[in-house]
């Protein structure tokens, strides 16, 4: 009995390391998006949307960063959803990139 304890609990464990080295993948591909130094974005919420995410096409799983009130022109609700293993699979709204490059002019 004893021997099946530690065998869940170093399952356990390891479950956690995998989630947080793949939230840490999924944040560093967050701040790729967002440039540095990255714009004001309010409150930050994060989800993951282990049994996929409903409002995107084929309802893959992926980490939901959800931010609001942003400073980005024209969108004060920012939504990004990364692969768990850390690609980009969508921004809401869409040219969020673009409107970030807006507040990094290039020297």
């Amino acid at each position: 009995m004893a021997r099946l304890f530690w065998l869940t609990v170093m399952a356990a464990f390891v479950a956690a390391l995998l989630l947080g080295a793949s939230w840490a993948v999924a944040y560093s591909t967050v701040a790729d998006v967002l440039g540095s130094p990255p714009p004001e974005m309010g409150r930050q919420s994060t989800t993951l949307l282990w049994q996929g995410a409903p409002e995107l096409p084929g309802h893959p799983r992926v980490w939901r960063f959800a931010f609001g009130p942003t400073r980005i022109p024209g969108a004060p609700t920012v939504r990004i959803y990364v692969t768990p293993l850390g690609h980009l699979v969508e921004t809401q709204p869409a040219d969020l990139e673009a409107r970030v490059k807006t507040l990094h002019p290039l020297p």
